[in-house]
């Protein structure tokens, strides 16, 4: 598609911007994780760029304007978390390091993981509140209008903290099933990568 030398300017800018949102996006992920937004800054460029082209470290550097060590720190924590595949070509002293296609789908479901594991922390707690004032609560006080309302409103809550925690297991199998479908060779996973 020709573009006029404005229009190559503005799709330029966009994609920019989308760009910037994507790294956004991953810096949020990151810090949830316990990493820094440095972290998810250079995963988000290894997502956006090495399904294509590997990145050499140095490459990281500049683009950053940070020192080598800490961009070599933050690799080492991205491949530990097995986000990124570190090659080094025959002959060559440079490391290039790379995202495996799948690892930022695996991290995303592994964030829906970490949120199902915290909803059934919250049910737990809300069960452990609801044991212990069912026995210590008097009895007048769980007849008076206030008790009841209290306790429906406490059982209504673990009921569905229950069904969303039931739910979100079910996604997530569909999400592990899909994702070994795309692994498997999908069409559609394998023309965008």
């Amino acid at each position: 598609m020709w573009l006029s030398d404005e229009s190559h300017k503005n799709v330029k800018k966009d994609v920019v911007k989308l760009e910037e949102e994507i790294s956004n996006f991953f810096e949020d992920l990151m810090y949830d994780r316990g990493g820094s937004p440095l972290l998810g800054r250079i995963f988000a460029l290894c997502v956006l760029t090495t399904l294509k082209e590997p990145l050499l470290q140095k490459d990281l550097v500049d683009k950053f304007q940070v020192n080598p060590s800490t961009i070599s720190r933050n690799l080492k924590e991205l491949e530990n978390w097995r986000l990124i595949d570190r090659r080094r070509e025959p002959g060559s002293r440079e490391w290039k390091y790379q995202v495996e296609p799948t690892s930022f789908l695996e991290l995303l479901v592994n964030e829906f993981e970490v949120n199902a594991g915290t909803l059934r922390e919250r049910e737990n707690g809300l069960e452990r509140i609801r044991e212990h004032w069912g026995k210590t609560l008097s009895q007048e006080s769980k007849e008076t209008k206030e008790g009841k309302r209290t306790l429906q409103i406490l059982d209504f809550l673990i009921e569905w903290m229950s069904i969303v925690e039931s739910e979100l297991d079910i996604f997530i199998q569909t999400l592990h099933r899909r994702f070994l479908e795309m692994e498997k060779g999908n069409e559609r996973f394998s023309d965008i990568f």
